[in-house]
Order: structure tokens, then sequence, then C-alpha cells
């Protein structure tokens, strides 16, 4: 993954013009993403860079959120539904890109299942 490349993207995402200000969220998203990867994954692989950059675009997007929540009125804060849209939109773009290198990541779901015979175990 290329720091500079995931700069450009996160910046991209978030229509800021100095990703350079979010250094420590887009370090920790390659180090997130580099966490995720399988043994004989690419690191050069470019989707990388996308993933890396959606995930500091969703850290972000929490942060102001969670920002959003206290809202000042006259007598105080009140929380407040969040109605941060931007919020919404990096949780879908994140999903999209966990996708889109499924191929390169370890598995983050796993399902247990069993089967009875039918009876009942005391």
């Amino acid at each position: 993954m290329d720091r500079e490349t995931v700069t450009s993207l996160f910046e991209l995402f978030t229509g800021a013009h100095n990703g350079i200000e979010y250094y420590r969220i887009i370090d920790l998203a390659i180090y997130e993403t580099g966490t995720m990867l399988r043994p004989d994954a690419e690191r050069t692989d470019a989707r990388l860079n996308f993933l890396s950059a959606a995930i500091a675009f969703y850290r972000l997007q929490q942060i102001l959120a969670a920002r959003e929540r206290a809202e000042c009125t006259y007598a105080g804060k009140v929380l407040k539904e969040s109605q941060n849209t931007a919020y919404d939109y990096s949780k879908r773009l994140l999903r999209d890109y966990f996708q889109l290198c499924s191929d390169l990541l370890y598995p983050k779901t796993f399902i247990f299942s069993s089967f009875s015979s039918g009876e009942d175990v005391n």
C-alpha cells in the first residue's frame, strides 16, 4: 500500500484538500488493512489503496458523527439522532471495497452450524 496514493484517494472521498492533516487516521487505516491481509496477498495490489482510503474515510465519518450526537440548546446539550448521510455513504463505500478485495483478505465472519438428530439431549 502506498501512503501517498491512499492520501490522494482519501482526499477524493472526503473532498478535503489537505489529507495530510488526517495522517493519523490514514496510517491507522493502512495498518488495519495490513492486519486483514492473507499471507499470500500482494501488498502492492491497487485495490488495497482504495480499501485503506475507504477505511480512513469511514473512521473520519464515525468521529464526525459522534461529535454531531450532541446538539447545543439554550438549556444545555441534548442528544439527537445523527443525520450524517456522509456516514451512511462511507459505510456503503467501505462494504463495496471489502467485497472488491475479498480474495486478498481473511474472511471476517464465520458461522457455526449444528445439526440435530431430533432427539432431546438433557
